[in-house]
Order: C-alpha cells, then structure tokens, then sequence
C-alpha cells in the first residue's frame, strides 16, 4: 500500500498545475439582519452526485491519516455537536454543512493556499477539519482559535479557503497563506462575501468599483471578484431596504451568481436550524428544507442519509434511510474515478477511505 500511495502522488504532483480553476470556483455569503441569519453557498464543480448527512455527537474519532508520514499524531476527539453536512468525498470529508449549535462551515477553491508544513499541532485532512469544526465547535471565535491546536495537512490539493459564521451573527474569511492563518472577521470583514479570491484581493477589487470609493461598474461575468462584487452588492441593497423574506433573497443572490458548472445552491437558516437547497439535475429546481432539530442526533441508532439527487420534495427531514458502506463506497468511487488529480488513486487506497466510519464509535 506505501508504495501505491508513493506512485500516487507523483502521478498527483505532476497533474496539479492542470486543475482548472473555473471548475472549482464557488462563492459563498452571510446576511445578518435584525436578529436573522442566513448563509448562503453555490457549490460550483464537475460533479452534482453526493450525500447529505446527519451526523451525530458523541462519537469518538480518530483523524483519518495522510499519504505521507506525519511527526506528529493525528487529532482525536469526540464530537459534541451533531450536524447535517453535504458529502461527496465520503462520510466525514464534507464540502461543508451546519451543526446543531448554528456554526456554519463552508469550502472554496483558492489557488494561493499553502497550508502549514508539519509542527507540534496535530494534523488532518482538509476535508475532515470542516467536520472537525463541526463537531466541536458553536462560534467562530472557536475556530480561529482552534488553529493554535490542529493543522490542515501540508501536501492537501486543491488548495482551499473557508467561510465560518454562527447564530450570534459572527462570521469570518479563513485562509493559508505562505503557510500561515489569516482570518477576517468582525471589523476586519466588512463585506460577508467569499469566493476563490483571497479576502484581501476581493475587497480591494471592491473598492475600484462605484459605491466603494471606485468608478468601476458592476460586471457580469462568471470570475471570481466579479461574482463577489455582485454578492457584495446585492447584500448591502437588502440591508438598506428589505423587500423579501431572507432565505428567498438569499436564493436570489445564488442566481445571480450562479455559473454553468454550479451543481448545488444552499441556504442555511441558522436561528432556526433548517436548511434549503436545490440541485441543477432537477428540471424543476424545487427547493427542499431539511430541519436539523428534526433528527435524533445521539450515537444510540443509525446515521441517516440523503441522496443529494433525491426525487422528494419540500420538507424532506423525515425521508432520511439509514447509512450503509454501499452509499458511502459508490460515491467515494464515482468522485475519486471522474477527478482528473486523485483519478489514479490505488483502489487499496480508496477502500480506506470508504471503511474510515467503520473506524468510528458510539462514545456518549
């Protein structure tokens, strides 16, 4: 297995500066207005298949293990909230998700990532710190702070950023730059709005344009500082003169911003702990809700499951089948098999990571 996994990422090494950044573009935001909180998140790739899942607390876990030898041993823990999270990678690797305290984690593409080479912090995998966040955390100021204790693998590819806000109305742009965290919140962030951009590159962008201090119009395209432009915009427009109901506004903004390999748009009301998404393989669109309080989050029964190409619709909470190895295994072997830098990845290999749950247990 060592050296499949050697020849692996050789084969990842030399692909890498193939990735098509238009591919992995995303764009996420946050409206905070008397006393409400949405977030918003296009997920923008090649792929629409995926899981929707509802993980549970009081799970003992173990951080699933790199390709490389780490120092240092890999984090453990035992989750203390439950959450419902969008997987395509696998159960416990999500694209992002809210858990049962209003924190709110979502991924973006952002080429100038380079995460921390190997210190006394324990590490894990890219994907698995959302979940990590998740599961331990209800604020932002708990992740930011939670950096001085974990560390996101060093040889993770594609880089990625992160947009964090919880039901205080907190909310923050974290990112890796030259191996170092740099977060934007409160003050610092005065624009709720990221996409594949770092913060820093958007908002000065932002400041070129009218209404910023600038004489740029606002531009139409499908790039990334343009789409956080119009984000940006379409926040600061409901915020002076409110005309719809915010989770509809916000599916307006997601529209608006929308792109050709947009695969899911998702809304996340965090006072009241629902979600609403819609997939682009529905003709129809319709907007499903999911209410988190909704399901019995403790470790004593199974993890239930949703598949994202589901046929229901409306309030989908109570349509949820329990998980199984085969749900996990096809979706993990779809996506590793159609993305062009992990597609050589050793079977053996994408085996480990389809049982890692089995890995897990029930710790109340």
């Amino acid at each position: 297995m060592v050296k499949n996994g050697f020849k692996w990422l050789l084969v990842t090494l030399l692909v890498l500066a193939a990735i098509p950044t238009a591919g992995s573009a995303c764009t996420t935001f946050f409206l905070d207005y008397n006393g409400q909180q949405v977030f918003g998140k296009n997920y923008d790739w090649h792929l629409g298949f995926g899981l929707m899942i509802a993980n549970q607390r009081g799970v003992a876990k173990k951080a699933m293990p790199g390709f490389r030898h780490d120092p240092v041993e890999y984090a453990s823990w035992t989750s203390k909230y439950g959450s419902l999270t969008f997987n395509q990678y696998g159960r416990e690797m999500p694209t992002g998700g809210m858990n049962e305290a209003g924190l709110v984690v979502h991924l973006m593409a952002l080429y100038e990532t380079k995460y921390p080479r190997p210190d006394s912090r324990q590490p894990i995998k890219d994907l698995q710190w959302i979940q990590y966040q998740l599961d331990n955390y209800s604020s932002v100021k708990e992740v930011i702070a939670n950096d001085a204790k974990i560390r996101i693998l060093y040889n993770e590819v594609p880089g990625l950023h992160f947009m964090v806000a919880d039901k205080t109305g907190d909310c923050a742009s974290i990112e890796w730059i030259r191996g170092k965290m740099v977060s934007h919140t409160g003050e610092k962030m005065p624009v709720r709005v990221l996409a594949n951009n770092t913060y820093k590159d958007s908002m000065r962008y932002l400041e070129r344009h009218k209404g910023h201090g600038g004489t740029l119009a606002i531009d139409h395209t499908s790039r990334s500082l343009d789409r956080f432009v119009r984000a940006a915009h379409m926040l600061e427009s409901y915020s002076s003169k409110p005309e719809k109901p915010m989770v509809e506004y916000a599916f307006d903004i997601l529209r608006d911003v929308a792109q050709g390999s947009t695969q899911w748009s998702i809304v996340y009301d965090l006072p009241k702990l629902k979600v609403y998404f819609k997939t682009y393989s529905d003709p129809g669109q319709n907007i499903r809700t999911i209410d988190l309080s909704g399901f019995d989050l403790s470790c004593n029964g199974p993890v239930k499951v949703m598949d994202l190409d589901t046929s229901f619709k409306g309030n989908i909470t109570g349509k949820f089948s329990n998980y199984t190895r085969e749900a996990n295994a096809r979706i993990i072997n779809q996506a590793f098999n159609q993305t062009h830098f992990v597609s050589n990845m050793p079977q053996d290999l994408i085996d480990i990571r389809i049982a890692y749950p089995e890995n897990t247990s029930c710790s109340p």
